[in-house]
């Protein structure tokens, strides 16, 4: 979209590609996180290294209380193929498609229940870009914008756009990305994407 933009300067609706394009690059950023963490959830509940409070509320808000864990024991002791780990991790999945997850503090809140502490920072200095993540959570604040207040000034009309500065930003999201990818890979080996 912001392509687009760039090659078809004379489209009246420049400034609305660019604007689509802000929300489908946040909406797939978000969508990464979620989706991360749970392909990961897993394997870090099955690894026996101890689980800490933060991921125990994180799991009981998402529905796995008394009652959950019984069934999952009965349906296991009935059927050795009852896949118990994934029902946890749909439950999660689940609870968290009812939340965004593309501002830094609630992605490093999420992953640090899993023991990766300041992955936001640590994916900026793997990048060796600064201000790399003010580029990316500026996106996110204009997505923001466009979601919640239409992008327009206080007479009604539309802001403008730089399809340049949002392709730049979109390329440090995508290397933001990429890095926290890196990061969580190396701490839970490389998943394949079970997460719908």
């Amino acid at each position: 979209m912001v392509k687009l933009c760039n090659k078809e300067k004379y489209l009246s609706e420049n400034d609305d590609l660019a604007r689509a394009a802000v929300i489908f690059a946040v909406a797939g950023f978000d969508r990464y996180f979620t989706a991360k963490f749970c392909d990961v959830l897993v394997t870090h509940l099955k690894s026996g290294k101890s689980i800490g409070p933060d991921l125990y509320k994180r799991i009981e808000a998402a529905g796995f209380g008394t009652e959950f864990a019984l069934r999952l024991i009965s349906e296991t002791v009935e059927n050795r193929q009852s896949r118990p780990f994934r029902k946890i991790r749909t439950i999660v999945q689940n609870s968290l498609s009812n939340h965004t997850t593309h501002r830094d503090s609630v992605i490093d809140e999420l992953f640090k229940s899993l023991g990766l502490i300041d992955l936001s920072l640590n994916a900026e200095k793997r990048a060796k870009k600064k201000k790399l993540l003010t580029s990316v959570m500026a996106l996110v604040d204009l997505r923001n914008e466009i979601a919640h207040e239409a992008h327009v000034k206080s007479d009604g009309t539309a802001r403008n756009l730089s399809a340049s500065t949002i392709e730049k930003r979109i390329r440090d999201m995508e290397c933001f990305v990429s890095n926290c990818d890196e990061i969580i890979d190396s701490k839970f080996g490389k998943k394949p994407a079970s997460s719908a």
